[in-house]
C-alpha cells in the first residue's frame, strides 16, 4: 500500500477519504464486544446456510438471501449503508465494478449496492480462513493470487466467462484495505478483464468506513458508510495496452467520488438510505 504522508487528510488534495476518523476508545471496545457477540453468530448462521445450499447446487437461486444478508449483518452491528447515484448502474447488463477497500463491511456495502447477480475476485489465502473461507467458497467467489500467475489466470478466465454469460464481477483493485484512507495503486487485472469482455467499468467510492472499522483493529463503532456510484467508463474502443491508463482513470474517479463529486443523474436525487 502506498501511503501519502506528505498530504494531510484534512487537505482537499488528499487522495482518498478525508472524512473524520476519530480514535477508538475504551467505550468503543466495550461496545464492540457486544457487537461481535451479536453479529458473529448471525454471520455463522448465514455461512452454514450458504454452504448447505451450495451442496444442493442452489447457490445462484439463493442470491436474494445473500442480498438480505448484506443488509442484516451490518444492521445488527449498528452499521448503516447509504447508496448515492445507484441509477448510474447500467440496467440488465454485465459490468466490472471496482471500489476502494476500506474495512470488513465493504463487501456487504457493495452487494447492497449492486443489482443482479455478481461475484468478486478474492485473495486465495482468504479461502483457507476458518468459517469465512468455507462461506466464500460456497458463495462462488473467485480466488486469485498476485504471486501465482496460473491461479490468477484461471480466476480471470472464470470471471470472463461470467461476463460473457451476462453476470457482473466485483474487484477491489488495491488488493488490501487502506491504512490511512488514501486510495492505493490499482492492480491491472480488473481492467484487462473489462477490456477483454468489452464491458464498462463502474467505479464505486466507499466513504466514511474508517470511522467504523479499520485494518488491524477489531473494534467496531456504529455509524454510516456511503457507497457513491460513478458514471460507467466504456471500454469498447480500448485494447489491453490501455489497461494501465484505464486503471488510473478509474482510480482518479473513485478519489473524486470520495471527495464529494456526486452530481445527480437526470436531475434525480438518487440517495437510497437503508
Amino acid at each position: 500500500m502506498t501511503l501519502a504522508p506528505h498530504v494531510h487528510p484534512d487537505s482537499p488534495h488528499f487522495p482518498g477519504d478525508n472524512s473524520p476518523q476519530p480514535a477508538f476508545g475504551a467505550a468503543d471496545a466495550l461496545r464492540s464486544l457486544g457487537i461481535w457477540a451479536i453479529g458473529a453468530p448471525h454471520l455463522l448462521g448465514w455461512a452454514a446456510f450458504v454452504a448447505l445450499a451450495a451442496k444442493l447446487g442452489a447457490t445462484r437461486r439463493i442470491d436474494p438471501a445473500l442480498k438480505l444478508m448484506s443488509r442484516t449483518v451490518p444492521a445488527l452491528c449498528g452499521v448503516r449503508i447509504r447508496v448515492e447515484n445507484q441509477a448510474r448502474i447500467p440496467a440488465n447488463a454485465p459490468v466490472v465494478y471496482v471500489a476502494n477497500h476500506v474495512n470488513i463491511f465493504d463487501m456487504f456495502a457493495l452487494y447492497r449496492t449492486i443489482p443482479g447477480y455478481a461475484r468478486s475476485l478474492e485473495l486465495a489465502e482468504h479461502f483457507s480462513w476458518p468459517i469465512f473461507g468455507a462461506f466464500i467458497t460456497a458463495a462462488g467467489q473467485i480466488p486469485i493470487d498476485p504471486s501465482d500467475a496460473r491461479l490468477t489466470a484461471k480466476g480471470l478466465k472464470r470471471a470472463a466467462d461470467m461476463l460473457r454469460q451476462g453476470d457482473s464481477v466485483v474487484v477491489l483493485p488495491e488488493g488490501e484495505r487502506t491504512l490511512d484512507g488514501s486510495v492505493g495503486p490499482f492492480f491491472p487485472g480488473a481492467f484487462r478483464l473489462a477490456i477483454g469482455a468489452e464491458v464498462p467499468v463502474v467505479p464505486l467510492g466507499i466513504f466514511g468506513g474508517r470511522a467504523i472499522s479499520r485494518r488491524g483493529d477489531w473494534r467496531i463503532r456504529p455509524g454510516t458508510m456511503t457507497v457513491r456510484v460513478g458514471e460507467p467508463v466504456p471500454t469498447s474502443k480500448l485494447t489491453l495496452r490501455d489497461a494501465g491508463a484505464l486503471a488510473q482513470t478509474c482510480r482518479q474517479r473513485i478519489i473524486a467520488l470520495l471527495q464529494g463529486e456526486t452530481s445527480q443523474s437526470s436531475g434525480e436525487d438518487a440517495r437510497h438510505p437503508l
